[in-house]
């Protein structure tokens, strides 16, 4: 006896029921439909979102740029890809040659001293899974451990222990790939944010270039 998905009514036939062309149809319509829409509801997301350097005031980003800040708001960082407060440059985390592993690599950790966005920039030549990510919460040591550095004691950390900006993963199991990514991500007054580069099962890391950068002038 055919019973049905639990999300979407789709048709599962039963070991004894005869093959229908009209339950597979039926199935593919309905899998068309919530496909369609989805794209539908990121490509609206992604239209809001907006690019980094938008200038208009219908874009998040276009809202975050400097000239749409009040004059009032002068004491506030602003992101700033040319005034750089710290950059890195070909760190190798993890050679090729190196067994399979994962690591935590502090790329850099900022105490937020006024409010505002930051302008983050990320090249990394990889192979495994890896993660970028943002993190307000992590123990101690994490956040005064020296910039460029690999961390211990943070395998199996939940980041959902932290309220962080989780960049993204993406995962490069074939042959090692070149990723190249930027983010303007919004800082509270008082916090430390610490950057971190992630490899779980990775069979080589390298951060080919980091930028991170804001000012606290008008001009960004």
């Amino acid at each position: 006896m055919a019973t049905f998905t639990e999300h979407y009514d789709l048709i599962k036939p039963g070991t004894d029921d005869y093959y229908d062309v009209a339950d597979f149809n039926e199935n593919m319509d309905a899998i068309d439909t919530q496909l369609y829409q989805a794209e539908q509801d990121m490509a609206g997301v992604s239209e809001k979102i907006g690019n980094p350097g938008d200038k208009g005031e219908d874009t998040l980003f276009g809202l975050l740029h400097p000239d749409n800040q009040p004059e009032e708001k002068a004491d506030f960082y602003r992101y700033s890809k040319t005034d750089i407060k710290k950059k890195i440059q070909n760190w190798t985390v993890l050679a090729a040659a190196s067994p399979i592993q994962d690591f935590y690599a502090k790329l850099t950790t900022i105490h937020a001293e006024k409010n505002g966005t930051v302008y983050v920039k990320i090249n990394t030549t990889d192979l495994g899974t890896i993660s970028l990510g943002v993190y307000d919460k992590l123990p101690v040591q994490a956040v005064e451990a020296a910039d460029q550095s690999t961390l211990v004691g943070l395998k199996g950390y939940n980041k959902k222990n932290s309220e962080a900006w989780f960049l993204e993963e993406y995962n490069v199991n074939s042959s090692t790939h070149t990723e190249e990514r930027e983010w303007i991500i919004p800082v509270e007054a008082g916090k430390d944010y610490t950057l971190l580069y992630i490899g779980s099962s990775a069979r080589q890391g390298i951060v080919n270039e980091f930028i991170l950068g804001y000012t606290d002038t008008k001009e960004a």
